[in-house]
């Protein structure tokens, strides 16, 4: 019975594992590159987003890119209850972006996201989830980031 689970299992481990599968962000697949980073704004957000496009700092590519791009998180109450206390929250985070190339073309765009939550009786709980919340929207932007910079 061992020897039938066993053999099943190297047999899915064998097209598990030769199925071509390539990372979508991987910087072999890169049609660019980045020669500089500067960022605005937010501190936390911009150093997730320049980790993110860190990865393809000084690539031999065709298209090279010096980035600029300025980040805005923004809280806000959407809910009271009756006694007037906070019932839900929203969080915004814009991100715009300035991609100048060797021939000083300069491309912008504006990336937005945003999320509504409810309100926490914990206070530290409450920060907890606002910052995974904003790390979690803010490497949604950068990989539209990465993605908007392979395709112009």
């Amino acid at each position: 019975m061992n020897k039938i689970i066993f053999i099943k299992f190297l047999i899915i481990l064998f097209f598990v594992s030769s199925c071509g599968y390539t990372p979508t962000f991987s910087k072999k697949n890169s049609k660019f590159s980045i020669i500089e980073i500067k960022a605005t704004g937010n501190q936390k957000l911009n150093k997730i987003v320049s980790n993110k496009l860190k990865v393809y700092k000084n690539i031999k590519s065709t298209k090279s890119y010096s980035v600029i791009f300025d980040t805005n998180l923004k809280k806000e109450i959407t809910s009271k209850d009756t006694k007037g206390n906070p019932k839900t929250f929203g969080m915004v985070i814009n991100l715009k972006i300035y991609a100048k190339d060797k021939e000083n073309n300069l491309n912008e765009k504006i990336f937005s996201k945003s999320i509504n939550y409810n309100n926490n009786a914990s206070k530290s709980k409450l920060r907890r989830e606002e910052n995974k919340k904003a790390k979690n929207l803010t490497e949604k932007i950068a990989e539209e980031v990465i993605i908007y910079l392979q395709s112009i």
